[in-house]
């Protein structure tokens, strides 16, 4: 389990004079076998070299980093929404091919409808094949293993064995997991913007809405807050791709995400796990094309994470207010931001993204940070968090007033959800704060709720010293930081599954 496997290295290097080699007057003798056995030395030499302190290849096994890096897998594009997504096998024999033994269902993250799995129709995957950089960590100092780094590193229980998992706490830190997040010294951990964009994972995609026919499809997404009435203008199209709203009065209407349509909506839900933990995540973001077509009004997205609602405003006129208020101490709205974005109200397509992260809010117009909130705006208590961990999910509203507009593209993704589940976590949870020693590391999984790693790990090998902590890792055992998955997911031509084609759109940088 969560043991990436050493990938066997192949070089060939040519011949200094391939000429010389075909050429029939050319005498073959002993100074030509010298010459071949010494190019070939030379070149498993180099080889070695480059693979002991510079770049290593290995490949995944398990689903521990799922959905970043994936191990043995298949696909599955949901029948009922046209959403696709990998799942793992109940057990699989190893991370190249042989046994795959597939579930007999799998849950569609998008629209939640249960899918059989016939064995017959599934075709297996192997592992991604990622390159780890070893030089970096050889070299320590400004190189050394960062905060949200991919690393690969020997099994505390079995030095043959390997791992991966995201670097999380370093040397003479404090960790603890409180509702979700990272906490580092009693101050939130986040994760920089290129990290967090690899860790955003689907809840609903508008533009995959399912069919009345899914298990899930009779259940709207989308529910109106006010009394429903088909003879006053407002939301429309809450069942198809564009969502739309048309009301040129001074009433206000207000859409809410339905988290009740499906059971895992806004809980730690892993497609490739087919479940969650239970835990409620508080960490989303709302995506959308929008465009106004007419009227003067506003359009606001609102984000309820009790006891705070976060709402941008975002005015015809192209005025910006980012609005807070104190739901449980029932204190008025006050604006926090105040900005202008003038193209809004060009009748075009702009992009906006607004979410709530690691408590922190921000918005991005067309893809540009307009507003951050700071930490004295938003942020609890380490205090607050451990008497009253989240409770209840994050709520998703849309609300419009006298206006035209359109929502193309509306999403909902969520932030990995670091959990803390009492029967299995022996350190860092709430209230018992981890503090690391010299030369010691902490790591998590992206696949929390199936990830073996620093918080509950119990053994030591014989290759650590007397003194080592389990829980930890040192930073003799760290082999280096994962960099590209250059050859992701073969998916076998044949039955014999010899034959293979790499998923070429996974070819990435980890991040």
């Amino acid at each position: 389990m969560d043991k990436p496997t050493a990938a066997v290295a192949e070089s060939t290097v040519p011949p200094t004079d391939s000429s010389a080699w075909l050429d029939p007057s050319v005498p073959f003798g002993a100074a030509r076998l010298v010459e071949i056995v010494q190019t070939v030395l030379t070149g498993l030499l180099l080889a070695f070299i480059f693979r002991a302190f510079l770049v290593e290849p290995f490949i995944i096994p398990t689903g521990s980093m799922a959905d970043t890096l994936l191990g043995r897998h298949a696909t599955q594009t949901c029948p009922f929404c046209g959403w696709e997504y990998k799942y793992a096998p109940l057990r699989s024999a190893s991370p190249y091919g042989g046994e795959f033994v597939c579930p007999p269902d799998t849950i569609c993250p998008n629209c939640q409808s249960r899918i059989e799995t016939p064995p017959e129709q599934v075709v297996p995957q192997a592992g991604d094949r990622i390159l780890v950089h070893k030089w970096p960590t050889a070299l320590g100092g400004p190189f050394a293993p960062a905060r949200w780094d991919v690393i690969v590193f020997r099994d505390p229980g079995d030095p043959l064995q390997h791992y991966i998992k995201r670097l999380i706490g370093l040397p003479g830190e404090s960790v603890e997991i409180l509702d979700g997040d990272v906490f580092i010294d009693g101050r939130i951990a986040r994760k920089p913007d290129d990290v967090q964009r690899a860790l955003w994972m689907i809840v609903y995609d508008q533009a995959h809405a399912p069919e009345a026919a899914s298990p899930t499809g009779h259940r709207p997404r989308w529910v109106r807050t006010d009394l429903p009435d088909d003879n006053v203008p407002g939301w429309t199209g809450t069942q198809t791709r564009v969502i739309r709203y048309d009301g040129l009065d001074a009433a206000r209407r207000k859409l809410r995400f339905n988290y009740d349509a499906a059971p895992e909506y806004l809980l730690d839900f892993y497609a490739h796990n087919r479940r969650s933990s239970g835990a409620l995540i508080g960490d989303v973001r709302v995506v959308t094309d929008l465009a106004f077509t007419d009227g003067p009004g506003v359009c606001r997205i609102e984000l309820v994470r009790p006891p705070y609602s976060f709402a941008v405003e975002l005015h015809r006129t192209g005025q910006l207010r980012l609005v807070l208020q104190n739901t449980a101490a029932d204190e008025p709205p006050r604006t926090l931001r105040s900005l202008s974005c003038p193209e809004l109200g060009s009748g075009a397509l702009h992009s906006v993204e607004f979410g709530h992260v690691d408590y922190c809010v921000y918005l991005k117009i067309d893809g540009r940070e307009r507003c951050r909130t700071l930490d004295a705006e938003c942020t609890p208590s380490v205090e607050r968090l451990r008497a009253s961990p989240g409770a209840r999910p994050i709520e998703v509203y849309l609300c419009a007033q006298d206006l035209r507009l359109e929502l193309h593209g509306l999403r909902i993704d969520r932030d990995v959800h670091y959990t803390s589940r009492i029967d299995r976590v022996r350190r860092a949870g709430p209230g018992r704060p981890f503090t690391l020693q010299a030369g010691e590391y902490f790591v998590l999984g992206d696949n929390s709720p199936d990830s073996h790693d620093s918080r509950e790990w119990t053994a030591a090998g014989p290759h650590l010293p007397p003194d080592y902590r389990p829980g930890t890792v040192p930073a003799d055992q760290i082999v280096g930081q994962a960099a590209f998955v250059y050859l992701p997911g073969l998916v076998p031509l044949g039955t014999s599954g010899r034959w293979s084609v790499p998923d070429l759109g996974r070819v990435r940088f980890v991040r």
